[in-house]
């Protein structure tokens, strides 16, 4: 395979990204967000971290040693700092590695 073919997709798929990235603000620009957009970027990082959540505890054992008690764990302490600090980056960021921490150092059987 020829080095200008895989670079020319590259940029082909470099631009069309940008363009679908840019096509939005161009179109709407000026105009004000509606009730509901605005809704929706007020509530996505609180949308993101239930569906996080859901996503952690679909394949708990529950009645099996350790109990899910690493994923509770995780789960209260991403609560407790969003609800602290309103940083949904912070909450994610800390609550992944205190429980991957748990499951790799302290709740080795899992």
């Amino acid at each position: 395979m020829d080095s200008s073919y895989l670079i020319s997709g590259i940029v082909i798929a470099t631009i069309m990204t940008y363009i679908t990235r840019v096509i939005p603000f161009i179109f709407f620009r000026k105009k004000e967000p509606s009730g509901t957009i605005k809704y929706i970027e007020w509530n996505m990082p609180v949308m993101i971290m239930v569906i996080l959540v859901f996503y952690a505890l679909k394949d708990v054992s529950w009645g099996v040693y350790p109990y899910g008690i690493a994923q509770m764990i995780g789960i209260a302490i991403a609560s407790f700092l969003h609800i602290r600090y309103k940083n949904a980056l912070l909450s994610i960021f800390v609550a992944t590695v205190s429980y991957m921490f748990l499951i790799q150092k302290v709740f080795t059987d899992i």
